[in-house]
């Protein structure tokens, strides 16, 4: 699959700063925005997994969830997921 488009993420001179808006996609579908604690959630949950695509605020381009950081589960906690045992951070 080619890589999405975002949203739009530049506010307007009139708007002021916001949380990071989160986006993913779901059988191509752009879904969100959701805050990050709930990125964090699908993923645990098993809905977002490594390969998924997810865009925020202030990234450039949209990046697999094993790409991210702060959506990359513990160590501790991929080892009981199905579909992180095997995926290293970073």
């Amino acid at each position: 699959m080619d890589e999405p488009t975002h949203p739009s993420a530049e506010p307007t001179a009139d708007e002021p700063p916001r949380p990071s808006r989160w986006y993913h996609l779901i059988g191509g579908e752009r879904q969100g925005p959701v805050a990050l604690a709930d990125m964090r959630e699908l993923v645990l949950e098993g809905t977002l997994v490594p390969e998924s695509w997810v865009w925020a605020d202030g990234m450039p381009d949209w990046l697999r969830v094993r790409e991210v950081p702060a959506l990359v589960p513990p160590r501790t906690l991929r080892v009981t997921l199905t579909a992180w045992p095997d995926v290293d951070e970073g």
